[in-house]
């Protein structure tokens, strides 16, 4: 006589299995999505700083760019295009929206990393210029948010230039601030990380790009 399992051992060795595959696989690929978010962070970070440090090569330090004088500057459409001229040609883009609508969707808002609405309409507003990187990535940035340029303080750092944002996987959701959008500064000679605190789930999140440069990971969703 062959020995084998009983229909109900079967099942239940089944049954088991299913149990632990639902328990670990979503936490399996949570970790992989997190970690494609960092490499994807990581790499950006990289583009941008090569292209910024091409750009000063070729004409000076981000103080030394013709914006409007200190006693003209505000944060409007035209300085922001100024501003994205210096730094366009050293960039793969594959759709140029400018200071325009046409590049995020109407329907593309923004959240805060507690999950509230975000109150900027970036989509709208003209004193961001928005662009698609060759990688399907949403890019827009603006001039220093401040009365001179080079003048905003924010983040922990002074003198800034100017602030980037980055949604790295385009339209497709969560569409959040410390999820899939992530902000870096503009200093007259680099690309910096913010040093405020605020990549916290119950924050809004503006400075997990430092925290993933510097933990390699996304630690701060789980905490």
């Amino acid at each position: 006589m062959k020995k084998a399992f009983t229909l109900a051992e079967v099942l239940i060795t089944l049954a088991i299995i299913g149990v632990v595959a639902a328990l670990t696989i979503p936490t399996v690929v949570q970790k992989h999505q997190e970690r494609v978010t960092v490499n994807k962070v990581k790499k950006f970070y990289s583009v941008m700083s090569q292209a910024l440090l091409m750009s000063i090569k070729d004409n000076g330090t981000l103080d030394e760019w013709n914006m409007s004088p200190a006693s003209e500057y505000s944060i409007n459409k035209e300085n922001t295009e100024v501003f994205m001229s210096y730094i366009k040609p050293y960039l793969k883009i594959t759709k140029d929206c400018g200071t325009e609508t046409g590049c995020l969707g109407q329907d593309y808002s923004v959240k805060i990393l507690t999950g509230a609405q975000h109150s900027t309409n970036y989509e709208n507003d003209n004193r961001y210029y928005k662009f698609i990187m060759n990688d399907g990535s949403y890019g827009w940035l603006r001039p220093s948010w401040a009365t001179s340029y080079c003048g905003e303080t924010a983040s922990g750092l002074q003198n800034i230039c100017g602030v980037l944002f980055i949604d790295i996987n385009g339209k497709n959701p969560p569409n959040t601030i410390g999820r899939d959008i992530f902000t870096f500064n503009f200093l007259k000679d680099r690309i910096a990380l913010g040093l405020s605190d605020d990549c916290k789930k119950t924050l809004a999140g503006w400075d997990c790009s430092q925290y993933i440069m510097q933990n390699n990971s996304m630690d701060y969703l789980h905490k």
